[in-house]
Parts: C-alpha cells; structure tokens; sequence
C-alpha cells in the first residue's frame, strides 16, 4: 500500500522563528505582557490556521525559499511570484476553488496575528479575489429551507410519533428526538459543540415556564456568552415537553416524568439509544438522517444555521444584526458573507413567478378571439 505523499509541515518542522511567533500569537499574556492576536481564537480555529500555514511552509520548501537568508521573517516572504506559485501547487493537489480560498485565508490569519503590523495588503486581496471565484463544492443553496417550513415538517412528524402511541419504544423515542434536534436548531442555530453539550440545569432553565438557555463565553467559538429564550408557541412547547417527559426518560431507561418535575430534570438534553449524552458526530449524523427522510434531502447543523440567516434577512431583514448575535458571529459581515442566500432564494422565487405569469399570459392569448387566425 503507497504512502500518501505529504502537502504539508508539521509545527516542529516550521522554521524556528516561525514556531516562535505562532507560539506567542496564540499564547494569554501575564500581567506584564498582553495576550496574543489569536489567543482568543477557539481551539478549532487555532489547529485550522495552524495547518495551512503548514501547507504555506511546504510550499516555501519545495520552492527553496526558506533556505535562503534574505527572508527570515514570514511576511518577508510574500510576493506575487510566490503566492501565485502557491496557489498553482494547491490546484495541482486537486483542491477545490473553495479550499484553496480558504488556504489563503488561513495564511492571511496566521501571519496577521505572528507579526500584527505587517503589510498584509496585497495577501489579503488575493484571500478576497479567492473568494469571490472560489465555487462552492455542493450548490447548499439548493437545499436551504426556511427555518418554519422546517420546524413545521418537524412539528408534524412529532405530533404523529406521539398520537400513534403513548408509550413508545427505544428507536420511535431517538426518532422523535432527533426531529426535536433539527427543529430546534431550525429555530435557534447553535453550533454543533454548543447544540449537542446542552444540559438541563446548567444550560437551560425554566422560568415562569419559559426555557432560557445560557451558554457561558468559555464554552463558544467567539468566547462571548450566548443567552436565548426557546420558543413559546404552543406547539413547540408541548412537544419539548413532552421529550422531557416521556422519549428522553425512555432513552434514558427511566420512568416517565409528570409535567411539574420537569423542573427538576438534570443531566444531557440529547440522550442515545445506550442511554448515554450523544457526541457531537451522533448528533450531526441524526440530524442528517432525519432531514433526509422528512425533507427529502440531507441539512446538516452548519447548513441549518445558513436556513436561519437566510431566514432572517429574507423575511425580517431590520432583525438579520439580532440574527448574527444569534450564530454567534461577532462581525455582520461573517454572516452575510458566509450564511445569507437569501438573495438566491428571492431570485428564484422571482424566475419562478415571472414564468407563471408568462404562461398565463400565452394562456390568455391563445384563447382571445382578437388573436385567432
């Protein structure tokens, strides 16, 4: 069996001075000395960036570049005849248009925070020109759904898990739950780590018989906390509640829970069939599953948050700032970059009115007299 040839340099191999200053960007400071520029990056964010600046120094080894004394610094290394070579070696790899955006914003981010006064202008051009062209590898748009159509598909498939028997078994019960889950990150987008960590009493509170949710900064991507009050329509109520007390306990091999000690109720939201906190990766592929037996096709939870941007700016666009608190993005722009279709959702909806109302038009002329032969 052939060794995959590597793409990339691990962080012991990186040049010294390199190793140090990507150490120290992502390193708290003590008293005396601040933090660094990417210390408050979550860990996934760190690992990411530090992996194609991996793939950076590959390139600048194969090229030679880094045996010569003359560019020590890592932005002493960025020209066009660089970068553009760069970008050749990555299309070669067979990288998607997507991945190769995102490589070059990976350099832009490790070396804006390894040497925070660098002329970084012309690199990040190049990441913004990337993106622009970069085509996405699977058309999401095309599976976007508004965020009540989906609550609604779930609503209904709940409510008829429930009529068809009151005490159901282990499988209808993780059925049941797992169209909870798509529902409810329908309606409230959480990222995954924060969606499947969800725990009755630290996390979500009943007061007043309305469920809060407070995620603690140390727990999100961002470091900033995250508070929210779940829905209080009827119907989401009664089938959350009726999770609580009935397909979470039968998951969790307990007996069913009257309505008044749901305040009690302690330990994981999202229970497996083993009677165990589901993992992140259960959580993401229940999702998938059921999205795709009651829509039709596969969302999953990062796609889900694209249904609610896009939600938002469609049908409530003065609240899309409410929304990008919501997804936890501290910057507007990341979530009208990266989660607004709702503009190709418009437009199809205008392609599709305007051809209904052409064919009505022939319609109408066909059959006017004035217009026969």
């Amino acid at each position: 069996m052939s060794k995959t040839q590597p793409t990339a340099v691990k962080i012991d191999q990186w040049p010294e001075l390199d190793q140090q200053l990507w150490r120290d960007a992502i390193s708290k400071g003590d008293f005396l000395e601040p933090d660094g520029a990417g210390a408050h990056w979550a860990d996934a964010t760190k690992i990411q960036v530090q992996k194609g600046y991996g793939k950076w120094i590959f390139h600048l080894e194969c090229e030679g570049i880094l045996r010569g004394p003359e560019a020590r610094r890592p932005s002493q290394r960025l020209n066009e005849d660089v970068l553009r070579s760069y970008v050749k070696r990555l299309e070669d790899q067979g990288l998607a248009s997507q991945s190769i955006a995102s490589r070059v914003t990976d350099l832009v981010e490790a070396i804006r925070v390894m040497e925070p006064r660098s002329d970084l202008n012309m690199l990040k051009k190049l990441a913004a020109r990337m993106q622009l062209r970069a085509t996405p590898s699977r058309k999401k748009h095309a599976r976007i759904r508004p965020p009540g159509e989906i609550w609604r598909v779930c609503c209904s498939f709940m409510q008829q898990l429930a009529s068809e028997c009151s005490s159901p078994s282990i499988l209808q019960a993780s059925r049941y739950r797992d169209a909870l889950a798509l529902g409810l990150l329908a309606l409230r987008p959480l990222r995954r780590k924060n969606m499947s960590s969800l725990s009755l009493g630290p996390h979500l509170k009943l007061k007043d018989w309305v469920w809060e949710c407070s995620i603690p900064g140390q727990e999100t991507k961002d470091g900033s906390p995250i508070k929210f009050a779940l829905p209080t329509d009827e119907n989401f109520v009664k089938c959350f509640h009726r999770y609580l007390q009935t397909e979470r306990q039968i998951l969790l091999k307990e007996r069913q829970l009257d309505l008044e000690e749901i305040i009690l109720a302690r330990g994981a939201l999202w229970i497996s069939t083993r009677g165990t906190k589901m993992s992140g990766n259960a959580l993401y592929y229940s999702v998938i599953r059921i999205s795709e037996e009651l829509l039709g096709s596969p969302i999953n939870p990062h796609l889900l948050r694209d249904c609610a941007a896009s939600g938002i700016s469609s049908d409530a666009p003065e609240n899309i700032l409410s929304g990008s608190r919501i997804l936890g993005h501290s910057n507007l722009d990341t979530t009208l970059r990266h989660y607004e279709q709702s503009s190709m959702l418009s437009a199809g909806e205008n392609l599709i009115d305007a051809i209904c109302q052409l064919q009505k038009l022939k319609t109408a002329l066909n059959t006017d007299p004035k217009h026969s032969c």
